[in-house]
């Protein structure tokens, strides 16, 4: 028997030492198809790595570490397309590999890391929406939501400008999930005065999924998707500190960071850390909104390692934020003046909110020659602390400690097949504090749990996906609440996803049906009490009944040299659609509302996009941009949908002619279209234009020193405006005025001395 065991265990390990040999050091060139010669100074990073180079003048590359048998690229160089390109061992021709890159002067065809399947966005069968921060944060915003708010598709509801979160296609709040690096983020979220909790310190890139995602993302993926995405690590040998500051005028706001990246053979580390301090901001009339200051303060780190056929990532996030409560009022029937005053101040009073995250994430991946594992374990963090009455006493204390897990295994069946099953599933425990005056929650215990497999098909010029997911969900309350006994709640789902892209030369055509559902939540459940946060009075309903929602997707887009068109209409079935309908009542001195469900709705709208680079004049951009959203109900109208909004861009690049030169010259204009599809008790909004105008200049005084001078006016025409999702909307408090900002970036870009670790 011992002799049988110990040929049965030499036997696993000489399998296990066969699959895990295929490994590989790359080097080759790239160049362009229309060129004779490489492509100087290209870039190419291994994404689920995390390891980066950069070619020489002559376009050759090499990567100085080992790499899996199989892994891919993203290739990517100024004026030419950015490329994904999968290599492997059989690819190389005498000890090279030779990467071709058509040129191009409108790249947008962006990387998608999201889907599990990390391919271009032509081969996703769903429209997922990719941005770099940097082009998001053209005119500089204070929060992520806000920058968010550039995507077609996507608004921002906020209290003040120091609180927001995103909205996408009118779902807002618990029907959207956000991710980190996979990492999901829990923060008491379900409140509609709780921000995102995500700083954009190190971060590169985001992705939005709109609509029903519960296929790979589980419950709550009702509304859709926020997946951000740190930035890359520096190449092989390299190393890079950035020092940011940013002044604007409407808070009088001070906002900086510093970074540093280094990257060797074997060890890669990212590190940074972000202040900033806003003053009461300034209202179009010379007034400021009492109690909108708010800081901000973070730190982040990424570990990055790898090892043959295993890659892993360490991440760990801490940020702190505190905001004022702007509104706060116990009249029934608020005057708007009483909330504008003649002098600014920054100093914290009370009612504020305190927030405290801590992110910390470990990822490990395996390569094999036809198999990929990925093991995700995360812990998560959430302090949230409101002072309302006292500054002694805090009228909200709650812990949120959430730990994930994730697994996942993709297996290459064949050229044109390939498979991903997973596991996905979370423990989170919300604790009230003994010395708060006040509860939102109980203290609740919440399992989550789900499994899912997707194939993905791809032959000639058709890409297919398919996939099912089943999902259970326990809601347990520890103790008894407001007069509710301890209630226990199972709730599951069955969704699926199918869909289909069709390329051709410089057209694709998209079409995916998917399913989703979200479970209620404690909030909603057993809410009975005013919440100042919100400025309301919030009545729940033990009652309630899972969500479920079908959507239909459409996407066709054209890829011109010099002109791109995107349409993506949608249409979605909502079935036991939760939703907060305003009442005919005041209580408590605030506007009461109450948790309802529709049995039956219907959600529908259309994002347009198109983006125009003229052959005349190859240094101007024009992108236009049109977003509608409407939920209808077969009894009732639904509450807080927002209205059609317009953007206009036009951006003049006039590039480096001398160490010092201007950049680039860029105009938006933004207008929202009237709302009146309002439901009963809620007010209309009326139409209004935004109009942000901005300046960038560089200065490279040495070799790899580079500054960044970024200056301009947001809100030039002091236009008064109040969004219809704002929850400042019943005590009429506009938005900022003119906002002039000045932002400088200081970068330095070296060799490292040691490439050994």
């Amino acid at each position: 028997m011992d002799s049988y065991f110990k040929r049965v265990v030499f036997g696993l390990l000489c399998l296990l030492l066969h699959l895990v040999s295929f490994s590989q050091e790359i080097k080759g060139f790239v160049r362009g198809i229309e060129l004779s010669g490489g492509i100087p100074f290209a870039t190419l990073y291994a994404i689920d790595q995390g390891v980066g180079c950069v070619c020489d003048s002559l376009g050759y590359f090499e990567f100085k570490t080992v790499l899996p048998d199989r892994v891919k690229l993203r290739v990517s160089a100024a004026q030419f397309e950015t490329k994904l390109v999968e290599v492997k061992s059989s690819d190389f021709i005498d000890g090279l590999i030779t990467i071709s890159l058509q040129e191009h002067h409108l790249d947008l065809d962006e990387v998608v890391v999201s889907n599990n399947q990390m391919e271009s966005q032509k081969h996703n069968s769903f429209h997922i929406e990719t941005r770099k921060l940097e082009d998001l944060n053209t005119f500089p915003s204070n929060s992520a939501a806000e920058m968010l708010s550039n995507i077609p598709g996507v608004y921002n509801s906020s209290t003040g400008i120091g609180i927001s979160k995103p909205v996408i296609r009118g779902s807002q709040g618990i029907r959207i999930v956000t991710l980190v690096n996979g990492l999901r983020i829990e923060n008491q979220q379900w409140g509609g005065d709780h921000g995102m909790g995500i700083t954009e310190l190190g971060i590169g890139s985001v992705e939005v999924i709109k609509g029903p995602s519960s296929l790979l993302y589980g419950a709550d993926a009702l509304g859709g998707v926020v997946y951000f995405v740190d930035e890359p690590y520096v190449p092989l040998g390299q190393s890079q500190v950035n020092i940011r500051s940013g002044f604007e005028s409407a808070t009088l706001g001070l906002r900086s960071s510093a970074t540093y990246k280094f990257a060797a053979k074997k060890f890669r580390i990212n590190v940074g850390g972000l202040y900033s301090d806003h003053a009461d901001y300034r209202l179009p009339d010379g007034k400021f909104a009492q109690n909108s200051r708010f800081q901000d303060q973070a730190f982040k780190a990424s570990v990055g390692t790898n090892r043959k056929n295993w890659a892993m990532h360490i991440r760990y996030t801490f940020s702190h934020t505190r905001a004022g409560i702007p509104g706060h009022s116990h009249d029934s029937l608020p005057v708007p003046s009483e909330f504008q005053v003649a002098q600014q101040n920054r100093n914290a009073i009370i009612p504020a909110q305190v927030f405290h995250n801590h992110y910390l994430s470990i990822e490990n991946k395996f390569f094999f020659k036809r198999h990929e594992f990925f093991f995700l374990g995360g812990q998560t963090f959430n302090r949230l602390t409101e002072y309302e009455e006292k500054v002694t006493i805090p009228g909200i204390l709650t812990d949120l400690h959430n730990s994930l897990y994730q697994f996942r295994h993709k297996v290459y069946v064949n050229e044109w097949l390939t498979l991903v099953s997973g596991y996905q599933g979370m423990v989170q425990l919300n604790n009230n504090s003994q010395i708060a005056e006040e509860r939102l929650l109980p203290d609740a215990l919440t399992l989550d749990n789900g499994m899912y497999s997707i194939a993905y098909l791809a032959f000639n010029k058709w890409d297919l996906q398919a996939g099912v997911r089943y999902d259970v969900r326990k809601v347990e309350s520890l103790e008894e609440f407001k007069g509710s006994q301890p209630l226990t709640r199972w709730y599951q789902g069955l969704n699926y996803s199918a869909g289909a892209v069709w390329n051709e030369k410089n057209q694709t055509i998209r079409a995916n049906i998917s399913s989703g559902y979200r479970a209620p939540h404690l909030s909603e459940l057993l809410a009975k009490g005013y919440h100042h946060g919100a400025l309301r009075y919030e009545i729940g309903d033990q009652e309630l009944r899972s969500e479920r929602a079908t959507q239909l997707d459409l996407t066709y887009e054209f890829d011109g040299e010099h002109f791109q068109l995107m349409i993506n209409p949608f249409g979605s079935l909502l079935e036991d659609y939760i939703f907060l309908d305003p009442m005919d009542s005041i209580i408590e001195g605030l506007p009461a509302f109450r948790y309802r469900q529709l049995s039956r709705g219907y959600s529908y709208g259309a994002d347009i996009g198109l983006h125009y680079h003229p052959h005349f004049a190859h240094r101007l951009h024009a992108e236009l941009s049109y977003s509608y959203v409407d939920i209808r109900g077969e009894e009732l109208n639904v509450s807080m949908i927002p209205p059609g909004r317009i953007t206009g861009l036009i951006k003049y690049d006039i590039g480096m002619v001398s160490n010092f030169s201007i950049e680039r010259v860029v105009a938006q204009y933004t207008y929202f279209l009237a709302q009146d599809r309002v439901a009963a008790f809620e007010t209309p909004t009326g139409a209004y234009g935004l109009l942000n105008v901005g300046l960038e200049m560089k200065w490279a005084f040495r070799k790899n020193h580079e500054v960044t001078l970024k200056t301009g006016v947001r809100n030039a025409l002091n236009t008064s405006y109040i969004d219809h999702l704002s929850r400042l909307k019943n005590i009429q408090l506009p938005f900022p005025g003119r906002n002039i900002y000045l932002s400088i970036s200081y970068q330095i870009n070296y060799k490292s001395k040691s490439r050994s670790l």
